[in-house]
């Protein structure tokens, strides 16, 4: 596969918050979400004696590679160019896509078969929430059981995945993100949750209970009304408790503001994708979705800037396809990735 060049196609997650900030029976985190159709990372590589990186997230890029090396104990030559890539640090899952689409890429160009959970470990990812490990190798709506709270981050194994489950392809969700603002990240992250107290166990509780007796039926069941009302008031305990760090329930005033408009407008559920600034609202039907995306688009305040997508969730994970499968179609058929599967309002 790896003569010609490979393309992998990654997709963004919303991340719906974690389930237990406390850690009092061992474990810590764990964590809901779901992959997106957009936005996407489409990224080329093909083989070169040496690395040279183009297009969007060079240095990013250069990061993952260089990890990769270390890793694996080779060096790496390479052309890779990113076609079109996630926003970095607004809540998208944006560096684990990029990671894992940069050596999923280099591990075929070495002709290598790589697990994708093997190659989550060798590119330093997980450390927390396996969201972004599933989002990539299955897609769907995640569930992860968190990490022993007693071992370093960079010792402990990767947080299992407990629950997979397709997301109904008739819920759609507005996403609204912020332009200008970034949500916390890197070693600001590590001291956030270093300082904060642990959640109290009540409120774990809860947050256990509304997932497995409210969330997950409904999600089975395709009942999007109570999946929703579960989903705001598990970021609503989760916005609150992280008030401190990001400024309030939402990491900022234009996010809030937005998330409510969702909810006048008829949104079964709203929340935040981790850090922010990205919020979200979900819908029933492709109609209810565009009306009320430009409903949240008329709402963003003078002076502010903000990306509203309409998008469902991406049932499946990354691709990894060979560059010469677009010569081999005949007709010029774009390979997967050439159009963001994003739409406007």
């Amino acid at each position: 596969m790896g003569e010609t060049g490979v393309r992998v196609v990654a997709h963004a997650r919303l991340h719906f918050g974690q389930i237990d900030l406390h850690g009092g029976l061992g474990r810590r985190f764990g964590s809901i979400g779901v992959a997106v159709e957009a936005p996407q990372i489409v990224l080329d590589a093909t083989p070169a004696k040496v690395l040279h990186v183009e297009g969007h997230d060079v240095e990013r890029v250069r990061h993952a590679v260089e990890q990769f090396a270390r890793a694996t104990g080779t060096p790496v030559g390479a052309r890779i160019r990113v076609r079109h890539t996630i926003p970095a640090h607004v809540g998208l899952g944006s560096g684990t896509q990029l990671a894992m689409a940069t050596g999923l890429a280099l591990a075929r160009l070495a002709g290598r078969d790589v697990d994708v959970w093997h190659l989550a470990r060798l590119m330093r990812r997980g450390e927390r929430s396996g969201i972004g490990i599933g989002a990539f190798a299955l897609g769907g709506f995640l569930v992860d059981g968190g990490v022993p709270a007693s071992t370093p981050a960079d010792e402990a194994p990767l947080p299992p995945l407990l629950f997979r489950h397709p997301f109904p392809p008739q819920w759609w969700a507005v996403v609204a993100v912020p332009q200008g603002h970034q949500g916390i990240s890197g070693t600001t992250e590590d001291r956030a949750f270093a300082s904060t107290p642990p959640m109290a166990p009540d409120a774990v509780g809860r947050i256990c209970r509304l997932l497995v007796m409210q969330m997950l039926p409904a999600l089975l069941e395709q009942d999007l009304r109570t999946f929703g009302a579960a989903l705001t008031e598990i970021q609503t305990m989760l916005g609150d408790y992280f008030a401190t760090i990001q400024g309030g329930r939402f990491s900022t005033p234009v996010g809030a503001r937005l998330a409510v408009r969702m909810l006048e407008g008829g949104a079964a559920g709203v929340g935040q994708s981790s850090w922010g600034p990205t919020v979200y609202g979900l819908v029933e039907g492709e109609d209810a979705a565009r009306a009320l995306a430009r409903s949240v688009a008329a709402a963003v305040p003078p002076g502010e800037r903000v990306e509203v997508l309409t998008v469902r969730a991406a049932n499946t994970g990354a691709t990894c396809v060979p560059l010469a499968a677009q010569a081999a179609a005949g007709s010029g058929e774009p390979l997967p990735g050439d159009h963001p599967a994003g739409r406007p309002p």
